[in-house]
């Protein structure tokens, strides 16, 4: 069975059409069908997109070596697309010297490990909250649905804290230092109408550096 057979007996077996499936790929619905027109299989760029797409792993598409196999149970694969962070990161990764990885391998466990051991907020995970601000080493969030009483998230990123901020009371909450609650509240004084009028207008926006 060649690879092109390989995926539409998968398409048949999930019940996907082929519009799902280009969709899903990004591949045009008629380079799919050429593949059971002409007997063809598709490029080696496309393979990581349509294992993605079908739940499977490169080594099954191309080898028929299934995870429940001795020699594919250890197999581990994981699609990363182009354009992304992540891909970013491990191309650069990729291309530095091993010492300098390791270094960057040490960094990311002893962030890991500090924002395990404190109350910082990933807002990565969260797609509603959406940065505004960044100054003096503090990341300030707002919540892009607007929901509930006007507030901000604020995280320390120098002491792994994080908090909140009522914007109409200006109270903070969060364990913040006695040198960084000045910073925040100066900066909210400052930029107080404007947090409540991109509030009231549901409508976020950057705030530009401040100092």
């Amino acid at each position: 069975m060649t690879i092109g057979q390989k995926i539409f007996y998968l398409l048949e077996q999930k019940h996907m059409t082929q519009k799902e499936f280009s969709e899903k790929t990004g591949i045009a619905t008629t380079t799919i069908s050429d593949w059971r027109k002409k007997n063809t299989n598709p490029g080696s760029d496309k393979i990581m997109a349509i294992c993605n797409a079908l739940e499977v792993t490169p080594e099954y598409l191309l080898s028929g070596v299934s995870e429940d196999s001795d020699r594919g149970r250890d197999v581990d694969y994981m699609v990363i697309p182009k354009g992304t962070d992540e891909r970013e990161l491990i191309e650069l990764f990729n291309g530095m010297g091993w010492l300098d990885r390791e270094h960057l391998l040490d960094y990311a466990r002893n962030l890991h490990g500090k924002a395990l051991e404190s109350h910082y907020i990933d807002h990565t995970k969260d797609k509603s909250m959406k940065k505004i601000a960044e100054f003096c080493d503090i990341e300030v969030y707002m919540d892009s649905q607007f929901e509930g009483t006007p507030y901000i998230d604020i995280n320390y990123l120098d002491d792994n804290v994080s908090g909140s901020m009522k914007l109409k009371e200006g109270t903070i909450t969060g364990n913040f230092s006695k040198y960084v609650r000045p910073v925040i509240m100066a900066w909210y004084e400052e930029h107080k109408s404007l947090l409540l009028s991109m509030w009231k207008r549901k409508k976020i926006e950057t705030i530009a550096a401040w100092e």
